[in-house]
């Protein structure tokens, strides 16, 4: 039997290429410093054994098992140099999938800065709704699937594209390594400012990206995206625009989905809250149409997709409290799933609870666009900087300034660290409609699972 070993399993989108490879018959194994929620459960449900904490003995014995090396992994980590003194084969799980599941495959490459597990999920959805049995890998845990990766009979390839670098022997981009023949490209803005120190360096990975389309491959492009745009413009192939305006070739506005050919779509309401949200389904939706499947049975299948865990995920409803955990990690994110929780609940008091976590968070370069984010709320809590004695002092965002910044405009604003979190929210509790919206791209060190907790120690869970 093929055999492969993850180093770095318990991250959801390791642990979902472990249980895709396994579903294409691989011996599949690995190992972690620690597995938490949700790789833990997902792990254990398709039986893959990681064995933790990391350590020379978990390496495999056979020599003609494949390393697969989390692109968290670095020199000096323990297996990894044990990996290269034994001469073991090591690979990136992005390449790893293009030289072996992946080939052949018709590729449905999805990629931006914003919503791409949504509309990976979506995709999948669809075509799995439709009878085409397709593979996908997702970067998340999808609610209307069994797992985020899996690989099946059908053509198609469905795929997260994300721009962060593939191992630290591969500094490329991912999506670099997948040959999309539709190319599904959202927002674009600048993230990831560890890797891409500027927006040009990140640009020149999407312009690559769009280079790989063959001449008869498709783009599909959100067209309210400036950038997306103008990398569409060097596209070699059909180009379709997606938007909430009415000259798109698609749009979702108030309701109604109108594609090609004067073809509308009334009350149309996929199972997902936020405008944004309802056009990572309309881009979905115009991917599979170029598939050549009937855009009424695609449309039809979308009525039935719910997204994906940690995107606006209901955690707690009580007659007067709502616990919302969203994966917002960038000012556009976190302003966009502000805006549709109000829009949602009109007259409930928000109060954003904000973990600047990501690599772009907890730099100084974009704190007055995060603090203008989370203006957006009624109130707003920021916890804990992540690692922040990893960046350059002069760099570290700084939160005490953001809360008095927010406090002069009016919302009131308070920094603590993650562990004081659950309790100040509980202590501060009223009587009036409030929605508590976490938003982190990490564990929030388990404060949303500790608040819910407390407050089902009070109220009974009613969703």
């Amino acid at each position: 039997m093929k055999s492969v070993y993850l180093i770095g399993i318990g991250g959801i989108a390791m642990a979902n290429v472990a249980v895709l490879l396994r579903s294409a018959g691989y011996e599949v194994t690995g190992s972690d410093q620690g597995v938490y929620e949700p790789a833990a459960s997902l792990l254990k449900r398709a039986g893959i054994i990681a064995k933790t904490p990391y350590g020379v003995d978990n390496l495999p014995q056979d020599r003609n098992t494949t390393v697969i090396v989390g692109n968290v992994q670095s020199r000096g980590q323990i297996e990894v140099e044990e990996a290269l003194r034994r001469n073991l084969q090591l690979e990136s799980f992005p390449g790893f999938l293009r030289r072996t599941v992946m080939a052949h495959k018709t590729r449905v490459v999805i990629a931006g800065t914003h919503g791409k597990s949504t509309t990976t999920a979506c995709v999948a959805h669809l075509l799995n709704e439709l009878g085409r049995d397709p593979s996908y890998l997702i970067g998340a845990d999808p609610l209307t699937l069994p797992y985020g990766g899996n690989i099946g009979s059908g053509a198609e390839f469905v795929i997260e594209g994300d721009e962060y670098d593939s191992a630290f022997f591969d500094k490329r981009s991912k999506f670099l390594d997948y040959f999309p023949n539709v190319l599904l490209l959202g927002r674009v803005e600048h993230d990831h400012l560890d890797i891409f120190p500027t927006l040009e360096e990140m640009l020149v990975s999407f312009r690559r990206l769009v280079a790989q389309l063959p001449s008869n491959g498709k783009l599909i492009v959100a067209a309210d995206s400036p950038l997306a745009m103008e990398l569409a413009q060097k596209a070699p192939c059909d180009v379709i625009t997606v938007s909430a305006d009415s000259v798109s070739d698609y749009s979702i506005h108030e309701g109604s989905l109108k594609g090609p050919n004067g073809s509308k779509f009334d009350n149309f309401a996929p199972g997902v809250i936020g405008d944004y949200n309802q056009l990572n389904v309309a881009m979905s939706i115009a991917a599979v149409e170029t598939l050549g499947i009937s855009l009424d049975d695609i449309v039809n299948a979308a009525k039935t997709f719910k997204g994906i865990k940690r995107r606006l995920e209901l955690l707690f409803e009580s007659a007067n409290t709502l616990v919302f955990d969203d994966f917002a990690h960038h000012p556009t994110a976190i302003t966009a799933a502000i805006k549709a929780i109000r829009k949602r609940f009109p007259q409930h008091h928000v109060i954003a609870v904000f973990e600047p976590r990501s690599n772009t968070a907890v730099r100084n370069k974009y704190q007055d666009e995060f603090r203008a984010a989370l203006a957006n709320a009624h109130e707003v809590i920021i916890g804990t900087v992540h690692r922040k004695d990893k960046v350059p002092a002069s760099e570290v965002v700084d939160t005490d300034r953001m809360v008095s910044e927010l406090k002069a405009a009016g919302v009131p604003a308070i920094s603590l660290e993650n562990k004081e979190i659950p309790n100040h929210l509980a202590n501060g509790h009223s009587d009036k409609s409030t929605i508590v919206l976490f938003m982190s791209n990490g564990g929030f060190s388990s404060a949303p699972a500790e608040y819910v907790s407390l407050l089902m120690q009070a109220s009974p869970i009613t969703a």
